[in-house]
């Protein structure tokens, strides 16, 4: 006899819905939106792991925006958004589990980059964010019920959670988007050109121009080489050597990461 999430107002998953309705709306830092719900649904539940990871549908990839249960430290980023469990989920807009990490290549990757995901233990739970129909993210998160129904228990109640999150979640990025839009532009140029300026001048004077026109030195293809190949080791240590993430990073896309990666002869950790 199925013991299906319960509707009575006594009930756990009425109680942490209700928790979660009086929960401030995200305007700073999502992660700790996420984070309160996961709290407060951890008070009936055994919550050991979850992630919010959403979806760049221009850039076609995933990127982890909330985390409970294990520190972003240790976490994978991002991922392609095209391939796997998580992208069946999101076309499909229907709940599905998540039996083998290795299959699915947020963290596959992270797993092949030497992290250790102990703490991330299938069956994990993958449950669409949805708004207006428009698949924004998911939420992975360990079994509340257990694999009992073939999990139908986890996909009625994380579907009711997921529509009560989302407009929260969207109406952030909103926001977030408007407020990157605002702020584009000079002041990120200026911000970047005021850093650059002062340690590229530093560098050159500290090179004799006599020199460095009888050595006949390319000084400006070398900087700009050593400065890509900076950029490129320090995102890759900053997104845990995902490749993917990295790239977001940057800005480029995956094959011209893995191509200057292989020119400089960056290791992959």
């Amino acid at each position: 006899m199925s013991s299906k999430p319960s509707a009575d107002p006594q009930s756990p998953e009425v109680k942490t819905l209700f928790a979660i309705t009086r929960l401030p709306r995200p305007h700073t830092h999502l992660q700790d939106y996420f984070h309160g719900v996961m709290a407060a649904l951890s008070e009936y539940f055994p919550v050991g792991y979850s992630a919010l990871i959403l979806y760049d549908s221009k850039k076609q990839s995933l990127y982890v925006e909330g985390l409970y249960g294990v520190g972003m430290e240790v976490h994978p980023r991002g991922a392609d958004g095209t391939r796997g469990l998580i992208a069946k989920v999101l076309s499909s807009r229907q709940p599905m589990v998540l039996h083998n990490l290795g299959e699915e290549p947020l963290y596959d990757e992270a797993i092949k980059g030497g992290k250790r995901l102990e703490k991330i233990r299938p069956p994990l739970v993958c449950c669409p964010v949805v708004v207006d129909d428009e698949p924004i993210g998911v939420i992975n998160i360990n079994s509340l019920y257990g694999p009992r129904n073939g999990f139908i228990d986890d996909f009625q109640f994380l579907s009711v959670l997921t529509a009560l999150l989302s407009p929260a979640i969207k109406n952030y990025h909103m926001k977030k988007n408007e407020t990157l839009q605002k702020g584009k532009g000079k002041t990120k140029s200026s911000f970047l050109d005021e850093i650059l300026e002062e340690k590229l001048s530093e560098v050159l004077n500290k090179i004799d121009p006599d020199l460095e026109s009888k050595a006949r030195m390319s000084i400006f293809g070398d900087i700009v080489a050593v400065v890509e190949k900076i950029l490129i080791k320090s995102a890759l240590e900053r997104m845990g050597y995902v490749q993917t993430a990295a790239a977001q990073f940057l800005g480029i896309n995956r094959n011209t990461l893995r191509k200057k990666m292989k020119e400089m002869k960056i290791k992959d950790r």
